[in-house]
């Protein structure tokens, strides 16, 4: 027989697929990747975001329906947007405190089968839908008072056309006199510098020719805070009149309606004077002024004919909000897009550019009634917009107004929208039935982007999705923990009860049992999430957390003072190893857990052989830092007033004993509260002679 030893240091993430490298692992929950040693440790938890101990406002106890994170300025100005119980919130720091604002009240509480409520940020805006509820926007800033809500919810785009204006009568006898209950004007101009009020030369209405007839009409249009300009309304009333005298002019007054709160502004376009022109339904309008707010109802008009300036925009320029039921929304181009609801699923509009609440009649496009479904969701990406199906990917082209969509994948799509994110060296990725996908595109380089599988070695594990629930899975990218996360149910769960985590500088995978919803990261990188389980949150406290190095469960609150609940436990799960040679038999002696020590915890240590779960050996359980070292002072657990300097922690190793009959497959099992930092392990095995073929011993 032949002592033989084998060594993984480098040691890797979740590998289900069999046969499994040496390197990768069964089971791994609850770790993270160190930076330094690329070592797996354990020091993380979850706990209250900024709570204050007096104060745990602004937190419900109700799951977060959706989560959203903006900024401006380079994070000078942020804000965090989260739903509960069908109001939502804009979170802001008031004096170190944070505090909750009401934003939006009366929302429809999504389903189990939908993604809820979708965000989108333009310039100063948030847009947000949720097919339900009319789409709106709001602008956060500034938000300087809590104790004065200053957040207002505005409509996106335009509910119906302005009112038509009213213009009054002309009274053109002169020295005649005229109430305004009788909506008759009586300004005149005379077109000589002995004018009878005034010196207005250049200025009034009418052909200045005696018994002349003519003939105005008027429209109007809303200009809102976007700078978007609304619909026109239908035309005024017939002003008309005949010229009394030589060289006279008339002003005109003209009632304007005003509009809702995000009414800034009117347009007011007229006619020239058509008195001649015998077909008045094709009238041409021109602009004459823009009354900078809305408040005035009436205003003057005296700008003659040859003053008017450009034509007034076509009808079709601008229309009434056309996505009242949207679901989804984008940005491309500078163009806002929304799809129709659930019954337009097909369908796209965009706004004009820099435009968010401007539509045109023909500003949409009609996707493809190809198998893959009705559309799920938009992402920007770069240079391009991303069109999710359930079972497809479109890519949006073309520039405004010639937009136009091209499949880009016709078999693979999602209907986890919330899970759609960029991640460094992997492209956009999502979440999907059977695993995790990436989708790399250059199209300036290429005419054949990359949809890929990045998970086929975790097939065993997309098999327990709930897909009935899918809908509610969420994922996010962390740049300073170099993790990209998704939660997701499965087991048959309505909420996520699942957490899988991509380690960028391992370039593999571990799960989390953590009980995160919708999920966000904020400027600095923080991963802040809503409690997936209100029955959860009842004992772990509810609202935002935020993931952190805080070896807890959430935190309590006791006696005014915050506790820790109890540090979630932490699995790693070797790989079956078979040394090599599976129909080889072999005696196990000793495992070896290199490992970076960090404190004087005992380390428990499980193993099985052959793929024999109802046997379960258990070796000693060692203490971290051998017997011949005294306890090191080490970071986290030091304390600051002892007077020990904090040390680094030195690269141990710990032997556990192993007695087993011959076998052709071990695994060994880690499962501890106790803080490790794992860097790799190493087996001394005996191979004993025996071979296995055909299922018979030689």
């Amino acid at each position: 027989m032949k002592d033989t030893h084998i060594q993984i240091i480098d040691l890797k993430g979740l590998f289900q697929q069999v046969p499994q490298p040496p390197s990768g692992v069964f089971e791994l929950e609850n770790w993270a990747v160190d930076p330094v040693t690329g070592g797996w440790v354990n020091r993380l938890g979850w706990e209250k975001y900024d709570v204050n101990a007096n104060d745990w406002d602004p937190f419900l106890t109700s799951v977060v329906d959706s989560m959203f994170y903006v900024q401006r300025h380079q994070g000078a100005q942020d804000s965090i947007l989260f739903e509960q119980s069908g109001v939502l919130y804009q979170l802001n720091d008031f004096a170190g405190v944070l505090k909750k604002q009401e934003l939006s009240t009366a929302r429809v509480q999504p389903l189990v089968s939908e993604v809820g409520t979708q965000y989108a940020q333009f310039g100063r805006y948030i847009i947000y839908v949720n097919g339900y509820n009319r789409p709106a926007k709001s602008h956060l800033w500034p938000c300087t008072s809590y104790s004065t809500n200053y957040l207002v919810e505005l409509p996106l785009g335009f509910d119906a056309l302005p009112s038509a204006p009213v213009a009054w009568g002309v009274e053109t006898t002169i020295g005649a006199t005229s109430t305004n209950g009788d909506k008759i004007s009586v300004w005149f101009y005379k077109d000589s510098a002995a004018a009878l009020l005034g010196d207005f030369k250049d200025k009034g209405l009418g052909i200045p020719t005696s018994t002349k007839e003519n003939k105005y009409r008027y429209k109007i249009s809303f200009v809102n805070t976007a700078g978007s300009e609304g619909p026109l309304s239908s035309f005024s009333n017939t002003v008309e009149w005949t010229t009394a005298g030589t060289t006279l002019r008339y002003a005109l007054n003209v009632e304007i309606p005003t509009g809702n709160e995000d009414v800034v502004a009117r347009r007011i376009y007229r006619t020239k004077n058509f008195s001649d022109d015998a077909g008045n339904d094709a009238l041409t309008y021109y602009f004459v002024t823009e009354i900078p707010n809305n408040r005035d109802d009436i205003f003057i008009d005296d700008i003659p004919d040859i003053a008017l300036g450009s034509q007034a925009p076509l009808e079709t320029s601008s229309v009434v909000m056309p996505a009242r039921k949207a679901r989804f929304v984008g940005v491309y181009k500078d163009c806002l897009f929304l799809d129709g609801g659930r019954d337009e699923d097909l369908t796209l509009y965009f706004s004009n550019p820099a435009r968010p609440d401007q539509f045109g009649a023909f500003s949409f496009i009609t996707l493809g009634h190809r198998q893959g479904g009705g559309l799920t969701g938009l992402y920007s990406y770069f240079s391009h917009l991303l069109i999710f199906r359930e079972k497809s990917i479109d890519i949006l082209q073309g520039d405004y107004p010639n937009f136009s969509s091209a499949s880009l994948s016709q078999y693979i799509g999602t209907i986890a929208t919330n899970t759609i994110v960029s991640v460094p060296g992997l492209g956009v990725v999502f979440l999907s039935y059977d695993g995790v996908y990436s989708v790399n595109i250059n199209l300036d380089y290429s005419d054949s982007p990359n949809v890929q599988n990045v998970t086929p070695h975790l097939r065993d594990l997309f098999r327990r999705v709930n897909i009935d629930a899918l809908a509610k899975a969420s994922g996010v990218y962390s740049k300073k923990r170099r993790e990209l996360i998704f939660s997701f149910p499965v087991d048959g769960s309505p909420v996520n009860n699942m957490v899988l985590v991509y380690h960028t500088d391992k370039q593999s995978w571990s799960t989390r049992d953590f009980p995160m919803g919708q999920m966000i990261v904020n400027a600095t990188g923080d991963v802040l999430f809503g409690m997936s389980d209100a029955a959860a949150s009842a004992t772990n406290q509810h609202g935002v957390m935020v993931l952190s190095h805080r070896r807890c469960a959430g935190q309590t609150k006791r006696e005014d003072a915050i506790v820790d609940l109890t540090a979630p436990t932490s699995i790693l799960r070797s790989a079956w190893l078979d040394m090599g040679d599976a129909s080889l038999k072999k005696k196990i002696h000793g495992v070896y857990i290199y490992l970076a020590t960090g404190g004087d915890q005992d380390i428990p240590l499980k193993f099985f052989t052959d793929y024999d779960y109802t046997t379960q050996h258990t070796s000693q359980a060692l203490r971290q830092q051998p017997a011949d070292i005294a306890d090191q002072p080490v970071y986290n657990v030091a304390q600051l007033d002892s007077g020990a300097s904090w040390q680094e922690p030195l690269i141990t190793m710990l032997r556990y004993d192993i007695y087993t009959k011959a076998c052709s497959w071990f695994q060994f099992m880690i499962e501890t509260t106790a803080d490790m930092h794992v860097i790799g392990y190493a087996i001394d095995y005996t191979a004993a002679g025996t071979r296995i073929i055909k299922g018979k011993k030689l």
